[in-house]
């Protein structure tokens, strides 16, 4: 056991000097070869995925996403190493020094996981490399378990979510069009990590590269934000920016026969930037159009509740 500890050791600090061969990965031994015990673990991450999606869970935590153009052309093996990289990001980000259970359906990304990788796949190598590095800097030991799919149904039940307004983003063009009026921003508030506008960004749920979760449980007080909110939610961030005297960008439908929009003319400190009706306005990850955009025109206008 001895030994077998210390190969492991030898081979994670070669992933953190860069001198991790492909031979090196294809040799090495799995950190925990011996039975798994739920209890020797700080905590037991679930990932799954599909082609359109990415899925984790962590005790009563939840989370999921969805994969972005580039990525649904990738091997299903690689998009459940992926996901399970994912879950790691997003619910061990703050841990170190710890012991960590992967939970996973996909044998394969079990394998590459607990064997540093392969040679056989180099891209599945790369994100094992990219997974085992993240964990070195926290001096964290993962090992990944198998478990069945009908047995997975904690991050399973994620499946079955249908794609939600939050995923909606702003053409490439469109933004641009507001950055150039009114940025550059310093964060994005309403997003994830495929549709985010900055690279600093707040996520509905956790997120592998969000800085923070829930946006309304933040202060916006401290910095200059982009916002694109879920319409549903427009009253309620009108009156954040009024509570926390924020200063930012919001985009919203222009609907001027809405109850909160004399507020939203109120707060006003710019002429708004008017997109009529496009096809191409709005994308989404599961739809390529949103299904009113031939009567959707958006306005995206500065906004400061210091005036209140």
């Amino acid at each position: 056991m001895e030994a077998k500890n210390r190969e492991a050791y030898q081979v994670r600090d070669k992933i953190a000097t860069g001198k991790l061969t492909p031979g090196a990965l294809g040799n090495s031994t799995p950190v925990y070869p011996d039975a798994v015990k739920r209890d020797s673990f700080a905590c037991e991450i679930f990932s799954d995925a599909s082609l359109n999606e990415w899925r984790a869970c962590c005790g009563t935590q939840h989370t999921h996403g969805w994969w972005s153009v580039a990525d649904r052309n990738l091997h299903i093996n690689a998009l459940e190493l992926m996901a399970a990289f994912y879950a790691l990001r997003c619910f061990a980000r703050n841990r170190f020094n710890a012991n960590i259970l992967l939970r996973s359906d996909n044998t394969t990304a079990i394998a590459y996981i607990n064997r540093f990788g392969s040679v056989q796949y180099p891209l599945l190598s790369d994100i094992a490399r990219d997974i085992w590095q993240w964990c070195e800097k926290r001096n964290i030991h993962i090992f990944a378990s198998y478990i069945a799919s009908i047995d997975n149904v904690i991050a399973d039940s994620e499946s079955r979510i249908v794609c939600p307004d939050t995923e909606w983003s702003l053409s490439t063009q469109a933004f641009d069009l507001i950055e150039a009026s009114f940025g550059p921003f310093e964060i994005d508030l309403f997003a994830s990590l495929i549709n985010t506008k900055a690279e600093t960004y707040v996520s509905w749920f956790p997120d592998p590269g969000s800085w923070a979760v829930d946006a309304f449980s933040l202060s916006w007080h401290t910095f200059y934000f982009y916002a694109f909110p879920p319409f549903i939610l427009l009253p309620r961030v009108l009156r954040k920016i009024c509570d926390d005297e924020a200063t930012g960008i919001l985009v919203i439908p222009w609907w001027p026969s809405q109850p909160w929009f004399p507020m939203f003319r109120r707060l006003l400190i710019s002429e708004p930037l008017i997109f009529a009706p496009s096809h191409s306005l709005l994308s989404s990850p599961s739809r390529s159009q949103h299904p009113e955009w031939r009567n959707l025109s958006l306005a995206a206008g500065k906004l400061s509740g210091k005036r209140y």
